[in-house]
């Protein structure tokens, strides 16, 4: 059974492993939200793929 956490703006459980459905939307909530937190670090290591960055090390 796969994890869930739960998006305060539109009240509903969604999966942790696909992070933020809206990521890009206002959200009162971002500050302390653990889906948008998921979403930004995947984001961020394909960002670095994208283009050949090194994302081992952080700044």
């Amino acid at each position: 059974m796969e994890e869930k956490g739960f998006c305060m703006k539109y009240q509903e459980e969604v999966p942790l492993s696909g992070g933020c459905r809206h990521p890009h939307d206002y959200c009162p909530h971002r500050p302390g939200c653990m889906l948008y937190l998921i979403w930004k670090e995947e984001h961020r290591g394909r960002e670095g793929e994208n283009r050949g960055e090194d994302t081992s090390h952080q700044r």
